[in-house]
């Protein structure tokens, strides 16, 4: 086989991406006025988001997405650790839905209440009921205070897990800066399974980072039920 120039095979490359970009252009189909179904989406977390966007765009926008969403905007849970660290804000690891709109998804902040399978209708808390074709659901998880014993909604005001990013993110952070140098931060980890393995001592490296830099004199102790 005979060697050809690197000029040469940008050339050839050049030429073949043309006429392969000018047939798609003619044999791509037309999208169709009318969606070929709908779909609604309950939560718009990374699961959800996702489905949403990627449904709208294998379709080619052929059919119509709906995301209901209570939160005005997404919170990235995985890097909120990095807030307790400081090395992040809650600003940085929040995003808006617009993306998602701009890919045609319908966006709703409202809650779903109920489902109604047989008859395929959504139940919302602010607006009439929504039909759908197919349904994803992906609402996150919630918590069972009362799992551990002493705990409760009452003292998880006070006793932050900030496992839901957020405004306890905020104010476990706080908790933390207004800690004496000196201060004891203890990290209760339950035995397994449980959701995201590595979080607990994400956070406890993160926390053993703030100190280090700005309380070195305190220290993280881990209970470990593993």
């Amino acid at each position: 086989m005979s060697r050809i120039s690197r000029r040469e095979f940008l050339k050839a490359s050049g030429a073949a991406a043309a006429t392969s970009l000018l047939s798609g252009c003619v044999t791509q189909p037309s999208v169709p006025s009318k969606p070929i179904g709908r779909v609604i989406v309950i939560g718009g977390g990374f699961g959800g988001a996702t489905a949403a966007k990627y449904l709208r765009m294998w379709s080619e926008g052929t059919i119509e997405v709906f995301l209901i969403e209570r939160n005005a905007e997404f919170i990235s849970c995985p890097t909120s650790n990095l807030v307790l660290g400081g090395t992040r804000t809650l600003a940085d690891i929040t995003r808006s839905y617009a993306k998602l709109r701009e890919y045609g998804v319908q966006v709703l902040r409202d809650e779903a209440t109920a489902i109604n399978v047989e008859k395929k209708r959504v139940s919302l808390k602010r607006i009439e009921d929504l039909p759908y074709d197919r349904l994803i659901v992906s609402p996150a998880v919630d918590f069972m205070h009362e799992q551990i014993e002493g705990y409760n909604a009452e003292a998880q005001k006070t006793i932050l897990h900030a496992w839901k990013a957020g405004p306890e993110t905020v104010t476990l952070r706080q908790q933390l800066e207004a800690m004496p140098d000196g201060g004891v931060y203890v990290v209760a980890i339950p035995r397994s399974p449980y959701r995201c393995p590595p979080g607990p001592y994400e956070r406890a490296c993160q926390v053993a980072f703030y100190f280090k830099q700005a309380k070195p004199r305190s220290k993280v102790i881990i209970l470990d039920a593993n």
